[in-house]
């Protein structure tokens, strides 16, 4: 299992997208000079026992399921068109991710008056996304050998 290129890949696009959880995707500076930190979860508020100032559960949710997605493809290994599938949900699983950051951290910018410095974390969906499909092309090259080896008999 752990041999396969493809599960080498997967295994590198479950680090990064768990990598998300801890650190912070964004900074948000306001006008008062105030440096607010938005996590997978929101954007938490600065004083201990406050409630959080913006809630974004839906991008940890995400990348809850994206996480989890990939632990199931990666130990799929015996069926590969499955995997293809799987693989292919996570794709777009985590350009929605992508897109619903960006979102999120755009929506608050107005509200709070604030600048937003994204992190280079950002950039980890979009590399997972490449190693996903490189992925799926060394598990369609799998299956390939599968079925012409299976012609021969």
């Amino acid at each position: 299992m752990i041999q396969r290129i493809q599960t080498l890949f997967l295994l590198g696009a479950l680090i990064l997208m768990t990598l998300l959880f801890f650190f912070p995707l964004a900074e948000l500076i306001d006008t008062a000079n105030n440096s607010y930190s938005f996590i997978y979860r929101g954007i938490p508020s600065l004083k201990e026992g406050e409630a959080m100032i913006f809630k974004a559960y839906p991008i940890a949710i995400l990348i809850l399921v994206i996480v989890l997605n990939l632990i199931v493809t990666i130990f799929s290994y015996k069926k590969r068109m499955r995997q293809i599938r799987l693989t292919v949900f996570n794709i777009f699983c985590m350009l929605g991710v992508v897109g619903l950051i960006y979102y999120n951290v755009n929506s608050q910018l107005e509200p709070m008056q604030a600048i937003a410095n994204y992190s280079i974390i950002n950039a980890f969906p979009l590399i997972s996304v490449v190693l996903s499909y490189l992925a799926i092309r060394s598990i369609g090259k799998d299956e390939a050998m599968i079925r012409s080896m299976d012609r021969i008999r």
